[in-house]
């Protein structure tokens, strides 16, 4: 068992900017979002102001509130306005992804990769939906070019060593999560299924010492319960490798 991250990549790192924005923007999309002044618009959309990125800022705050069908809204009002912004596209895709609707998710990364062909956060995420249909090798190709555009991106390393590891490649696996872990040791993810790829390759020792050091990095309850779980097994006397 391994940890897989789908194709909410795109929308965390957009969240991730969202929240950097200035005080006066967050408060202008808050606005629109908490219903503040209803009313003051007259019939007019309030949300024809708004540019691509503050329609992201809104979907993403729908979602973080659990109001996918307004999320899913906002985004696809967005587009009408913006039909050129790949992003956009991207995070509805990566919205889909999330809901298990693969093939829409689909047809949205690869309207978002004609628009913007070199975003190696949206080959990382149409990877994601190329495993959903078995096609492991479109999906390594997108990975690989990710990691070509961007080094540094985590999700393409933690994305593509999750591949290798399921088709049992736990030494290509290995070396992907050894980077990802490079690049962001505080990552709890990588951890978690460095392990499973050190317990597969024989290194009970380190498996463990990862699995330990995942859960003192994860704040994610389920998922640190089934560490535990695995390490009781692995510490079970007679089960050392």
């Amino acid at each position: 068992m391994i940890l897989c991250v789908t194709g909410c990549f795109l929308a965390l790192a957009t969240q991730v900017q969202a929240q950097q924005e200035t005080e006066g923007v967050a408060s202008h999309i808050q606005r629109y979002v908490s219903g503040v002044n209803p009313g003051a618009h007259g019939n007019k959309d309030p949300h024809n102001k708004l540019s691509p990125e503050m329609h992201l800022q809104v979907a993403l705050q729908h979602k973080a509130a659990g109001r996918m069908g307004e999320a899913f809204q906002t985004l696809d009002q967005a587009i009408a306005l913006n039909p050129q912004s790949a992003e956009l596209f991207a995070v509805r895709g990566s919205f889909y992804l999330e809901n298990n609707n693969i093939s829409t998710a689909l047809n949205d990364f690869e309207i978002a990769l004609k628009i913007e062909p070199d975003s190696a956060a949206i080959l990382t995420n149409r990877a994601q939906a190329y495993r959903h249909f078995g096609r492991i090798g479109e999906a390594i190709a997108d990975l690989d070019r990710a990691i070509e555009l961007n080094p540094q991106l985590v999700a393409a390393y933690f994305n593509r060593g999750s591949v290798f590891y399921s088709s049992e490649e736990y030494k290509r696996a290995l070396s992907d999560f050894d980077n990802c872990i490079m690049l962001d040791p505080h990552a709890e993810g990588p951890y978690f299924n460095r392990a499973a790829t050190r317990d597969a390759l024989g290194d009970r020792k380190g498996a463990i010492e990862d699995m330990n050091r995942f859960i003192e990095l994860s704040d994610n309850t389920e998922w640190k319960n089934s560490a535990a779980e695995i390490l009781a097994q692995w510490q079970e006397p007679g089960d050392n490798q």
